[in-house]
């Protein structure tokens, strides 16, 4: 089964969630995004749950990107991370926006 290396870039809350900018994960080829964010989740705990999903599905104020683009224009949890040529899938995620003063 191919695998396809996946970069995560953790932005704003979610750098301090994860306690991490970055981390790379090795996926199965046909793993969503919502697979991956399983995997993350049981990696980083409840807390990124929180911040990532609602309803089982994306939280409205967390902005995740698949190679560059909005992952709800491509399916939400469904999005795919791979269209089979690409072995390398940067993801952004932004969280919501910091409150305070």
């Amino acid at each position: 089964m191919p695998v396809v290396e996946v970069k995560i870039t953790f932005v704003g809350v979610l750098q301090r969630v994860a306690g991490c900018r970055e981390e790379a994960v090795s996926v199965p080829e046909e793993t969503t995004l919502g697979g991956l964010l399983q995997e993350l989740v049981a990696r980083h705990g409840q807390q990124l749950e929180e911040h990532l999903l609602e309803n089982g599905d994306l939280a409205p104020l967390a902005t995740v990107l698949v190679n560059g683009r909005n992952a709800l224009s491509q399916g939400g949890l469904q999005a795919k991370l791979s269209d089979g040529s690409e072995s390398h899938v940067e993801i952004v995620v932004l969280g919501p926006p910091l409150m305070g003063g």
